[in-house]
């Protein structure tokens, strides 16, 4: 690429959306182990278990609040608020669930090949 390149905003306008659970994501870039792009969750929504596979996400929560749980049984709990950045490494097992006003934000995925996302029946159990 000698130059940048612009994805506006109605480019984006026909994201992928999630039924189970309203989520929206729309992909910006994807190309050679990265992708970037958006996802937005309306209130109170949870995702199903899930890993990124090979990927590194990278997302920066533009509103609401968003809780990330992860860890043998889903014990270890992040919150993230708009303004924050979280960053999900390679492989982790993992689901979100967003404040009643739901949340959003931009992500990046670096690092691996195929699928962005993965989903399973649930974290490893508790030692």
């Amino acid at each position: 690429m000698d130059r940048p390149r612009v994805v506006t905003g109605r480019e984006l306008a026909n994201p992928t959306e999630e039924q189970s659970v309203g989520m929206q994501r729309g992909q910006a870039f994807s190309h050679e182990g990265v992708w970037a792009g958006f996802a937005t969750f309306p209130g109170g929504a949870s995702t199903g278990w899930h890993h990124h596979a090979g990927y590194a996400t990278y997302a920066y929560i533009t509103s609401g609040v968003m809780t990330v749980e992860s860890g043998p049984g889903g014990r270890d709990v992040v919150e993230v608020r708009g303004g924050d950045f979280v960053h999900i490494p390679a492989g982790l097992i993992h689901r979100e669930s967003v404040s009643a006003e739901g949340a959003g934000g931009a992500v990046v995925r670096v690092g691996g090949t195929g699928a962005t996302v993965v989903n399973v029946e649930g974290p490893e159990p508790p030692a």
